[in-house]
């Protein structure tokens, strides 16, 4: 398996089958779940991806929202960000190791040895017959034998199946930030990590699954397989025209989030990425002059994630028009 392959945890490739249901993967975030969304929303939208402006004591600290995965093809352009890149010493990007709160799911794949089938089991062999019948539906979608599978436990197993469907379909969970990181290197730019995930804690955390939580992973992994088909002509460009309001609608905790917040840490373990970024936020808003980050919207537009943070602590926060 790639390392490609391993961070790719969102879209799906439509191939040669026929069309999968959509399934409803519950409410979309209420729009004043986050105070400082619900006002940024009503501003109107210039071009590009939805970029905020955080200001304190005459620092300026431009954030880009990042979604995943968006079309390795994909083309936008931000005029606000090329601004803010012409003017900044500094760029933020997600912590080491990961590409924002989707990717621990990449962790856990490569570094899952704990996470394997016992001695003389097989995945689908133990699998119910409901959940067997839509893997093996979903693994010949994406031209994948049940050897490719069979010795991983049930969760990881459905996000290694989503990844491969991803990859195949040309989907990239390095984008945008790898795009960022380009333009930052073109100008000369000092770029850091907010932060570093120890990727042993991940797997240790995904191995206290319980054999319900297993099967639950794999649930909501197979549900944003089916999700992902129903929406793939829409993934990228709501983002890149910044359609805030249509990403937050799709862009609901992820599966690998849901499966996490199972397992006894997982919930400390996700919330420690968001106290990362926003702390680093903080520390960048405490520099003169100019700095763009970047940050996965999971972390930005719940009530109490980065955004209202940031509020709190006495920044303003708009969004650009310029």
């Amino acid at each position: 398996m790639s390392a490609s392959a391993a961070l790719a945890l969102s879209a799906l490739l439509a191939v040669q089958a026929a069309p999968a249901p959509t399934v409803d993967l519950g409410q979309a975030p209420a729009q004043d779940e986050s105070a400082v969304v619900a006002e940024l929303t009503v501003v109107a939208k210039p071009p590009g991806p939805a970029v905020w402006l955080v200001e304190k004591d005459g620092a300026k600290l431009y954030i880009l929202g990042s979604a995943h995965p968006l079309p390795h093809r994909l083309k936008w352009e931000s005029p606000r960000l090329n601004k803010a890149l012409d003017k900044a010493s500094l760029v933020l990007v997600p912590p080491e190791a990961s590409v924002g709160v989707t990717q621990v799911a990449g962790f856990i794949l490569k570094f899952g040895g704990g996470l394997r089938q016992p001695l003389g089991k097989s995945l689908e062999s133990e699998l119910p017959p409901d959940l067997r019948d839509r893997f093996v539906a979903a693994r010949q979608q994406a031209r994948k034998g049940a050897g490719d599978y069979k010795n991983w436990k049930p969760a990881v197993a459905g996000f290694l199946l989503l990844s491969d469907l991803r990859q195949a379909a040309g989907l990239s969970e390095a984008k945008p930030v790898s795009t960022i990181e380009r333009m930052a290197k073109a100008r000369k730019l000092k770029v850091k990590a907010v932060g570093q995930y120890r990727m042993s804690a991940v797997t240790t955390i995904a191995s206290k699954l319980s054999p319900e939580d297993q099967l639950y992973c794999l649930r909501v992994a197979l549900d944003e397989v089916a999700y992902d088909a129903a929406h793939s002509t829409t993934i990228g460009q709501d983002w890149a025209e910044g359609d805030l309001a249509s990403v937050r609608a799709r862009y609901r905790a992820s599966g690998v989030q849901r499966c996490l917040t199972r397992a006894p840490g997982g919930p400390a373990l996700l919330e420690k990425g968001i106290d990362q970024t926003a702390d680093a936020m903080t520390e960048a808003l405490k520099r003169p002059g100019v700095t763009v980050a970047v940050v996965d919207l999971g972390f930005l537009l719940p009530g109490n994630g980065v955004l209202d943070r940031l509020k709190a602590g006495g920044a303003t926060v708009t969004s650009p028009i310029e």
